[in-house]
């Protein structure tokens, strides 16, 4: 079966109440960041009703997420010290997430080998 060679990251966060303006400023800085990274597909930032968020951004590659991280890494800083980051995903083909595994291991992913798919 064929599909998208698409890396997404999710990451799962924990708002607290105090550090919700500073935090949603930080994901405006870090989807103006877009036209910096060609590889960079899609970003999305959802909030539910509890203090909880969630980031989902898709990529072309490996590659382009170790980008993403070097351009953003003074934004994610920021980000790190105003949420508890509760989780972090990473799917793709297996070859891609393999490049990532050393770069990742500090936010101790979950890693899942993407095998049916389809994109428009």
């Amino acid at each position: 079966m064929s599909y998208p060679h698409i890396i997404s990251l999710i990451g799962y966060f924990t708002i607290p109440a105090e550090n919700a303006g500073a935090f949603r400023k930080n994901c405006e800085k870090m989807v103006a960041l877009r036209d910096k990274e060609p590889g960079h597909l899609a970003s999305a930032y959802s909030f539910d009703d509890n203090g909880g968020a969630v980031s989902r951004e898709d990529y072309v590659s490996a590659d382009a997420i170790i980008e993403h991280m070097k351009i953003g890494a003074h934004v994610f800083e920021s980000t790190k010290a105003l949420v508890e980051i509760t989780g972090v995903e990473v799917h793709g083909p297996k070859d891609e997430l393999e490049k990532l595994r050393g770069t990742l291991e500090p936010m101790q992913p979950r890693f899942f080998v993407t095998e049916y798919s389809f994109r428009r």
